[in-house]
């Protein structure tokens, strides 16, 4: 399309002219950024006044109050702790995550949400939460184990995405100890309120056992007291017991004097009797014997005296006959002698023998003849002594009339001792009443003794009862002040200590940190990606570019020409920053996709720079260092970006540079901040947006530089 010119010249939308085009280059007024410009001293003092004064109000506008907003950082609370039943239900899982995630607990500076395992680990590894605490199913349990023998910590588990921010880790665990140490607080308070109750109740068990002491002394005292009472009516018992036993000894006694008086006056009856019948017998019997005795004397008397004189005759010859045989015997013996001497005859010799053994017999039966007139003699001696005797059973009759007189006298005197034995079992009865009177009286004795044992007995049993009961009562609260006074080891002290003092304890980790200060690599690697952009298109104007207008190339086939030395330039750059980290040996979790990615940053960082120059000139410089600072005041790195203002949070997710350094920050730690195709279509619409600004700045001076030719 051509348009008339003053001066008839034709001007197209080409590089070139058309028949002979008039070049009115010269002729142009100088324009800001262009060749040979001017550039007043006083609009340099002017933006250079006023960029650092923007640059502050950027900064301080992005930091303002992020402190405040710390409430908006998401993080997840997990409780799979199980809730004790005994001895007191308890729920430490559910209070804590109540206190984090209710608003106005004190514990809720951070946007907690409650979440299962599942959704909080997929949570934190894409970027929807920055850090997840974890309560484990103990938890409870952990907590009442303080007032135990074996105590432990309850356990936390903190861990934070150290792709996400640098303070993030800290703020979390910060938090998340925080309310640890409140609710180990209220264990704490709470451990010491059960050791100040076990003091109160040791104290109780000391007044008890107090009262049980002296309870016991008490019943000691009682049982010395029915010791004492036994011991009297003990020696009252052993007395009246003494006394009992002499009564009763005393009581045999006389009992056996009675028992004898009593068998004395029986056979005194019975002897008695007995003599009266012996003495009727006896009378008629001396009265018979006396009336034979008379008449029979007189025969006795006069036989006596003649069988006398027959035996001293008889005894006289029977001397003379044995005297007579035994001298027979001699000679008839000594003649047999001689004729066996002499040789006599045999037959006379025999006969002599014969003589001789008859003669012998006959000597020994004069000899038995006169033993028999001895014996005769002796009779007739006994005779007459017979006939003494005689006279004497006279003078033993008339003995026995005086025996008769003698008996009538022993019955007088049976009757004596039946007197005597009535007298004596009178007697033995009255000893016997008098010892019973004794036996009665030890009775009595033993009775009061006993009765004084009795009462010992009954207050020495419940002195001994009391007794047992405080011993029982003293012993349970001695066992009771041993059970509540625990001993410990020294590890269990050590152990206690360490709960005591810290009943939770919080374990935290951060994920994603194959290099610990990934954040920060992103956050200059971004800015020096940003300043060599600066430098590579310092001197790259659209004035350079406008010099070649009249060339036949169209404008984008222009523009293409002049951003390829801009991106090759970038290219080279980018290339220099990867060799810089692994000169470095900087770990990096996605080396490969870090590097594509910072290569695509710096072409994108260029292009934009690029035109900010050919827009603005200089100014278009200063212009980009302003945008610099505009995007650093936009990162989340420090400071999570959900703490910044509404208008920062919007460009944090729509400008290069946040995007490159959020990015990288994940290759980097090997986190997730974000999805990695949103960070590249944010480059890539960046260096396309600049790409076709640029073909639009181009095309627009061109047409402003072009000659104007005449038509007709």
């Amino acid at each position: 399309m051509e348009t008339a010119a003053p001066g008839g010249s034709s001007r197209t939308d080409g590089c070139g002219a058309a028949g002979g085009g008039i070049d009115m280059s010269s002729s142009l007024t100088p324009e800001f950024g262009e060749p040979g410009e001017a550039v007043p001293w006083r609009s340099l003092a002017l933006v250079g006044l006023v960029l650092p004064l923007v640059a502050a109000a950027v900064l301080v506008w992005a930091t303002t109050g992020r402190q405040d907003n710390l409430d908006r950082i998401p993080v997840a609370v997990v409780n799979n702790d199980q809730i004790i039943q005994q001895p007191q239900p308890m729920a430490a899982g559910r209070a804590l995550a109540a206190s984090l995630t209710e608003p106005g607990s004190g514990q809720s500076n951070l946007d907690w949400t409650l979440a299962d395992t599942d959704d909080a680990a997929a949570g934190l590894k894409n970027g929807q939460y920055y850090a997840v605490l974890t309560i484990p199913e103990d938890f409870s349990k952990s907590i009442l184990s303080t007032g135990t023998d074996k105590p432990v910590q309850g356990k936390l588990t903190l861990v934070s995405n150290g792709a996400a921010s640098s303070t993030v880790p800290y703020i979390s665990q910060a938090t998340a100890a925080a309310a640890a140490t409140a609710l180990g607080q209220q264990s704490t308070q709470g451990y010491l309120g059960q050791v100040y109750d076990g003091f109160n109740q040791l104290a109780q068990n000391n007044q008890k056992t107090a009262s049980s002491g002296e309870q016991l002394a008490q019943g000691t005292n009682q049982v010395a007291q029915g010791a004492a009472q036994l011991s009297t009516g003990a020696a009252q018992l052993s007395t009246g017991l003494d006394q009992l036993s002499t009564g009763a000894a005393e009581l045999a006694t006389g009992t056996g004097s009675l028992s004898t008086g009593a068998d004395d006056l029986a056979g005194g009856a019975r002897r008695l009797a007995t003599g009266a019948n012996q003495l009727e017998d006896g009378i008629g019997g001396v009265a018979e014997g006396a009336q034979a005795l008379a008449t029979r004397q007189a025969g006795y008397a006069g036989d006596a005296h003649t069988v006398a004189s027959g035996s001293a005759k008889v005894a006289e010859a029977a001397g003379l006959l044995k005297r007579g045989s035994r001298g027979l015997a001699i000679d008839v013996r000594a003649l047999a002698a001689t004729c066996q001497r002499e040789g006599g005859s045999t037959r006379f010799c025999n006969a002599l023998g014969r003589a001789r053994d008859r003669a012998g017999r006959v000597a020994a039966g004069a000899a038995a003849v006169s033993r028999l007139t001895n014996g005769v003699a002796r009779a007739d001696k006994g005779l007459a002594t017979g006939a003494d005797a005689l006279a004497a059973g006279s003078r033993s009759l008339a003995s026995g009339a005086n025996e008769l007189s003698a008996a009538g006298q022993q019955v007088s005197s049976g009757a004596d001792d039946v007197r005597s034995g009535a007298v004596s079992l009178a007697s033995g009865a009255a000893e016997t009443d008098q010892a019973a009177g004794r036996l009665a009286a030890g009775a009595a004795s033993s009775a009061s003794g006993g009765q004084q044992l009795a009462s010992g007995a009954s207050s020495l049993s419940s002195g001994a009862i009391s007794a047992d009961n405080g011993a029982q009562q003293l012993s349970q609260g001695l066992d009771k002040l041993a059970k509540q006074s625990p001993t410990y080891s020294k590890d269990e002290q050590k152990a206690l200590e360490t709960v005591v003092s810290e009943p939770v304890a919080l374990t935290s980790s951060v994920e994603h940190t194959e290099h610990a200060n990934g954040w920060l690599i992103g956050v200059v690697l971004g800015v020096i990606l940003w300043l060599a952009a600066l430098l590579g298109v310092m001197r790259r104007d659209i004035g350079k570019v406008l010099r070649h207008s009249s060339s036949p190339i169209s404008s984008r086939r222009l523009t293409e020409v002049q951003l390829r030395p801009a991106v090759a330039l970038a290219l080279a750059q980018g290339v220099a920053v990867l060799v810089a980290v692994l000169l470095l040996r900087v770990g990096m979790a996605s080396p490969v996709k870090f590097g594509l990615l910072t290569l695509l940053a710096a072409v994108t960082f260029t292009l934009v720079g690029l035109v900010l120059r050919w827009a603005w000139g200089v100014a278009g410089l200063l212009a980009f260092v302003l945008f610099l600072l505009l995007q650093v005041a936009a990162l989340g790195n420090v400071l999570p970006i959900e703490t910044a203002p509404e208008p920062l949070q919007m460009l944090n997710r729509l400008l290069p540079l946040p995007a490159y350094v959020n990015a990288a920050s994940q290759l980097v730690t090997g986190g997730s901040v974000g999805s990695l195709a949103g960070t590249v279509t944010v480059l890539v619409v960046w260096g396309l947006g600049a790409s076709l600004v640029a073909l639009l700045l181009v095309r627009k001076r061109r047409v402003a530089r072009a000659p104007v030719v005449a038509t007709e």
